[in-house]
């Protein structure tokens, strides 16, 4: 699957671990994202009343922002949040020691999901009065359920990468600043336990990469800031990554 406005490559003399990091933080932004579209979109008001085919074409031009459907305009197109995930897992294997195909096949599996859906939008325009409505909001909170289950499964097959950079401050740090909206998603207190399996010293060893990671760099200022998120860690958890 190839996004039909290509995101932003990175420079080709990019240090791989540089690279990595990049992509992992973009990945797990898009991710959070998608989650809290999918959430919206499953609670928004039932389709009803005279104006139900606009706000089927509202539905339909919302779905856009998860995977892009048209090239009416590829310049002005911003791709969808799918697209996003799936473009930058390709550069993520690509630079990687692990191999995990089946992050792509989860990520293709909503696509397509996504473009049945679609098709089907576009069927019940056409034949919107001998189409049941009831039909098409069941298929509706059919496909966000599914999406949503799909979004989590895509964690898991991202661990191995995240445990691949687990040396990477800025990758821990991101993990640490998303853990309340991932976690709500995920299960409680996931990413503390992912932590946990990361540095099984304790908070110590965590602490540590990420102070090192930042004062080498030179950015011993912006871990006073972030220290404060360390200490709000709990291990104490029964999920398993």
């Amino acid at each position: 699957m190839q996004s039909l406005n290509p995101w932003p490559v990175f420079l080709s003399n990019l240090e791989p671990f540089l690279a990595r990091s990049l992509s992992i933080q973009l990945i797990l932004k898009a991710l959070t994202d998608a989650f809290a579209f999918v959430k919206n979109l499953a609670a928004s008001p039932p389709l009803k009343g005279e104006h139900i085919r606009k706000e089927v074409e509202t539905i339909h031009h919302e779905l856009e922002h998860l995977v892009l459907f048209s090239v009416e305009n590829p310049i002005a197109q911003q791709g969808g949040l799918i697209d996003k995930i799936y473009f930058y897992s390709d550069v993520l294997i690509q630079i990687s020691q692990v191999k995990e195909p089946e992050i792509f096949l989860i990520v293709e599996e909503m696509r397509k999901e996504l473009l049945i859906f679609r098709s089907k939008m576009l069927m019940w325009k056409k034949l919107s009065e001998s189409y049941p409505l009831e039909e098409m909001l069941q298929q509706l909170l059919q496909l966000t359920s599914r999406l949503y289950q799909s979004l989590q499964a895509f964690f898991q097959t991202l661990v191995p990468f995240l445990r691949e950079a687990r040396s990477d401050e800025n990758v821990l740090v991101c993990l640490i600043e998303n853990k309340t909206a991932l976690n709500e998603d995920l299960g409680p207190k996931c990413i503390e336990e992912l932590l946990q399996s990361f540095f099984p010293a304790g908070h110590d060893q965590l602490r540590a990469v990420i102070y090192e990671g930042y004062t080498r760099r030179g950015f011993s200022e912006f871990f006073s800031k972030v220290e404060p998120l360390i200490d709000e860690l709990h291990w104490e958890t029964a999920c398993k990554p």
